[in-house]
């Protein structure tokens, strides 16, 4: 596998020394923020809230972020203090936004971030959407893939779009990116373990030349497999070693900030009903014509 020049691979970001947040907290400001460009997605994964049927109604409607409110974050962001890593991605598909390219390149432009990471499906990335994601200098590029099998990815995302079209979206814009000289962006292309060794093995055969980096990661819980309806797949998948050490605390609120595409504030990466449950945080929407005090407030 190669790699661009100027990357670090993905990876090996989480391989360097670690802040003890012990020592640290409360922060000025967030190391990370999540900034969602749309909480639309084409894909409906059996365990992903965009699948149920009341998803548009339970999330607050379907929203895209525009350039003008996009510059609006940023900016609020910078008075607050500059971010270690900006995610532009959160629970839809960042490319059903077409002004993604541009929120990355703004992003670069105002100097928000060390670092600035969309996670993606690769569904919609055509040529002209690969050559604006090279232009705009991202730094890394997430590929999530579902199965190894046109029928294991549709049963998982419930989407007839065949995985070819994937591969070639990824390989196509490799091979743009090497042409042209470019060292963006890093592509780092990850799978959930299958459980099955052999459609591990197929995953990284099939995605490892064609990407700077492909892994099989362990499978995320979104809750307990007591809750009403379990987003984690199957409970088994719960008892791998991955989960037997649980923490007592989550540690996100404590350094990263979730901003959806409606402009409403969270502290927690997966809570895609925007309804704080805690009162250790107020939850404010990022007002138009607000400044950073408005951001987010601890208690």
């Amino acid at each position: 596998m190669s790699m661009s020049t100027s990357s670090v691979a993905y990876r090996s970001l989480r391989g360097g020394p670690r802040t003890n947040l012990a020592d640290l907290v409360p922060l000025p400001a967030p190391f990370t923020v999540y900034l969602e460009p749309t909480n639309i997605c084409n894909f409906k994964c059996s365990y992903c809230p965009v699948h149920f049927d009341d998803y548009a109604e339970r999330s607050g409607g379907l929203s895209r972020l525009t350039l003008e409110d996009c510059t609006r974050v940023f900016r609020d962001i910078l008075a607050l203090g500059r971010l270690r890593t900006l995610n532009l991605y959160m629970l839809g598909e960042p490319f059903a936004n077409k002004r993604l390219p541009e929120f990355i390149s703004l992003a670069k432009q105002l100097d928000v971030a060390d670092r600035v990471i969309v996670t993606t499906n690769a569904t919609l990335i055509d040529e002209a959407m690969a050559r604006r994601t090279i232009e705009s200098r991202l730094d890394y590029l997430r590929v999530s893939i579902y199965g190894t099998s046109n029928s294991r990815s549709a049963q998982v995302t419930g989407s007839k779009i065949p995985l070819n079209r994937i591969v070639a979206n990824v390989t196509r814009l490799k091979s743009i990116r090497d042409e042209r000289g470019s060292a963006w962006p890093h592509i780092y292309v990850k799978m959930i373990d299958a459980g099955d060794a052999e459609d591990n093995k197929r995953f990284l055969e099939l995605f490892g030349p064609i990407s700077d980096q492909a892994a099989v990661e362990p499978a995320m819980n979104w809750n307990l497999p007591k809750d009403e309806v379990n987003l984690s797949g199957p409970h088994e998948n719960l008892d791998a070693e991955h989960f037997r050490h649980k923490k007592t605390a989550c540690p996100f609120p404590f350094y990263s900030l979730v901003v959806n595409a409606d402009l409403r504030v969270t502290v927690c990466c997966v809570d895609w009903e925007k309804a704080p449950r805690s009162a250790t945080c107020v939850i404010r929407r990022f007002s138009r014509s607000g400044t950073a005090r408005r951001f987010a407030i601890f208690a």
